[in-house]
């Protein structure tokens, strides 16, 4: 980040080291603080190749530059008055789920199929809605342990359109997949979001997780991931037991490189050899939207 390079280097200067002038004007330059100067401007003396002690700045960038780094901030909201928020991780998280996703559609659960939103904060823990609670005559002060995930697996699914048709979604697992968790919830992944460093504790107290999501590069990527996150937890990449064939049904063929990047992050996960191997036959790739049309 440039903004906590210059932090760095004006740290550098306040204490006597030598910095690189010549990055140190362009990173200046980069920042468009609305303050022009020549490298002559400033009194320095060599240090060794590009580097040099400064020995002090012109006043107006003097300034300037002390006003910037004392409004660039330490998290994403102090830094939002420099335009800077997006350096840093938002604080805290959410993630949708789907509370015992195998009972939809059942006439006695005909609601829990109905996303709630679990809040996570800045250390990793999780907090079910107060009304989540209170329907399930949970006591609020063990809501959000693990006792809610204890014993069940999830299913990740990266898809939006397929987590908002889950009754069909869930359909096509059950028939067409090797899916067969009788006890599970639904979490949507929304892309790589899912492997956020915050969702670490709350995933890691499943006993396992499923993971659906495209069959191509952007799927592996977030599986492997994923995996990388959670190295201890039982994971398993769904695809559908015709994959094959669906794939060659697919009029157009994967770039070379793209096929050769897909083996090489699967060749550092088990889980995913089996995608990387009709992947590599096939030189296809399956967007898992296409489950929806069966």
């Amino acid at each position: 980040m440039s903004a906590n390079s210059l932090k760095n280097m004006l740290l550098s200067i306040e204490n006597g080291k030598p910095i690189n002038l010549l990055r140190f004007k362009t990173l200046i330059d980069s920042l468009n603080l609305g303050v022009c100067f020549e490298l002559s401007d400033i009194r320095a003396t060599k240090s060794s190749g590009s580097n040099y002690r400064v020995i002090s700045l012109p006043t107006e960038l003097d300034q300037v530059l002390k006003h910037y780094v004392n409004q660039i901030g330490d998290d994403r909201i102090s830094s939002a008055r420099q335009n800077l928020s997006h350096s840093h991780k938002v604080m805290g998280s959410y993630l949708l789920l789907i509370h015992d996703a195998h009972l939809s559609g059942s006439l006695q659960f005909s609601n829990m199929s109905h996303p709630i939103v679990i809040i996570i904060d800045t250390k990793g823990k999780p907090s079910y809605p107060p009304s989540f609670s209170d329907e399930l005559s949970l006591d609020p002060r063990t809501v959000g342990d693990m006792e809610l995930r204890k014993g069940k697996d999830a299913l990740i699914i990266e898809n939006r359109q397929l987590f908002l048709n889950w009754t069909q979604t869930k359909a096509f697992l059950q028939t067409r997949c090797q899916f067969s968790s009788s006890n599970y919830d639904v979490i949507f992944g929304a892309g790589n979001d899912i492997s956020n460093s915050l969702h670490r504790k709350f995933l890691s107290d499943y006993q396992k997780l499923y993971v659906c999501g495209d069959i191509d590069l952007g799927g592996v990527t977030i599986a492997s991931n994923l995996i990388k996150l959670l190295p201890d937890s039982l994971i398993e990449f769904v695809i559908p037991d015709d994959l094959e064939q669906r794939l060659n049904q697919v009029a157009s063929f994967t770039k070379p490189k793209t096929v050769s990047d897909i083996r090489h992050i699967c060749s550092h996960h088990v889980e995913l050899y089996a995608v990387s191997d009709v992947i590599t036959k096939t030189h296809k790739t399956l967007e898992q939207e296409s489950y929806l049309y069966d």
